[in-house]
């Protein structure tokens, strides 16, 4: 593994990009951001947007806003109301199993002012999409990653709203491809290459899954979002985004961080509280795969940020990642009907044997925990 030499993301991330100089292209995308955009000018231009959108006679909601609960989608939905002047209709696709925190987080937004519409798939194909997410995919939470980026575009749709706010492009906050790091605008074919692993909702079809059991997880079709006129754009292309701002700024209205500090495997305490598994469970799931987990993406961004040290990073990110997630395991052994036998034969499977050490026999090397050792090649 090679790590960026200004952050400590590794070069195993996904279509992490590094130039000559070791550096990463999202430590590049943050010093444009930091000194080369216009953020007055990128303002300008949002709101000679939101002009065009804007329901003068207030008869009906101006645009859609896909929140979680989270401080993001918290900050997106009091942003465009109480500075841009609009007036939001929220939309919240329920993840597999809501925390309390999570659910005390929706109460928040919908005391703040705001109208929410949830979206539920039913439990029964949930629970099957979890399940196909989690032993051939490796990823626990497979069916939320789609349902919400679908279910605000098919409310769009249904309500004749036709313009989405998206929070930050992950491309250009966390790295990947330069076509899509300076996009302001998020389409289907965003969704299908960086949310679904290449596999798409039609190849259930071929797997016995019922059509009218997939609607909620199905993207509206071009000509529905033609006559609609839908168009989604990223926030974080016209303001300049900072997840920790947002975190400060929600947690001094009310908003709740976590009780118990931050998640497991994560630095923040303000970040992926909604679902019991989305968080600790996932990116343990990452971790495996591809030898870094949340914390890493959340030390990088303070680094990028300026609020902490390349070195002071490394420290921490030893003391937060890599330990498997305990809290919520049985919830989620319960809910997909999985032995623990069975949980970690698939977590072995999927854990990256080039980057964590082996024995002679090939087998993965564990502590008394049962956590894996990650192989040190140095930051």
């Amino acid at each position: 593994m090679k790590y960026c030499q200004k952050c400590i993301m590794p070069d195993t991330r996904p279509e992490q990009v590094f130039d000559s100089e070791g550096v990463c292209d999202a430590c590049r995308s943050a010093e444009r951001k930091h000194t080369e955009i216009d953020w007055k000018a990128r303002r300008k231009e949002f709101e000679e947007i939101l002009e065009r959108y804007r329901n003068k006679d207030g008869s009906w909601w101006d645009c859609i806003i896909p929140v979680s609960g989270g401080k993001d989608s918290c900050y997106q939905a009091y942003t465009m109301k109480y500075e841009f002047g609009m007036n939001p209709l929220c939309v919240n696709f329920i993840p597999c199993e809501m925390t309390e925190v999570g659910l005390k987080n929706i109460l928040f937004l919908r005391d703040l002012g705001f109208d929410i519409v949830q979206v539920g798939a039913n439990r029964k194909i949930y629970r099957q999409m979890v399940r196909k997410g989690f032993f051939d995919l490796g990823d626990s939470c497979w069916p939320e990653h789609i349902g919400i980026f679908t279910a605000p575009p098919r409310v769009s749709v249904q309500y004749k709203i036709p313009l989405l706010i998206w929070g930050e492009n992950s491309q250009l906050e966390y790295g990947g491809p330069a076509s899509k790091r300076g996009n302001n605008y998020l389409d289907r074919n965003w969704l299908e290459q960086f949310q679904m692993y290449g596999y798409r909702i039609s190849d259930l079809y071929h797997e016995g899954f019922d059509k009218k059991d997939l609607l909620a997880f199905e993207y509206p079709s071009d000509k529905e979002l033609k006559d609609v006129g839908v168009t989604g754009l990223f926030l974080g292309y016209y303001l300049k985004w900072d997840a920790y701002e947002h975190g400060d700024k929600m947690i001094k209205m009310g908003w709740n961080p976590n009780p118990d500090g931050p998640v497991e495997g994560a630095y923040y305490n303000f970040e992926n509280l909604d679902c019991k598994w989305v968080a600790g469970l996932h990116d343990y799931m990452k971790f495996l795969k591809y030898g870094y987990g949340r914390a890493t993406d959340q030390l990088c961004i303070e680094i990028r940020n300026g609020r902490i040290t390349r070195d002071k990073a490394i420290k921490l990110v030893r003391e937060y990642e890599g330990k498997i997630p305990w809290k919520y395991i049985p919830d989620f052994l319960k809910f997909i009907g999985c032995s623990k036998e069975e949980f970690f034969k698939t977590l072995d499977r999927f854990t990256n044997k080039k980057i964590f050490l082996v024995d002679k026999d090939g087998k993965l090397v564990k502590d008394k925990n049962g956590d894996v050792t990650k192989i040190d090649y140095g930051y």
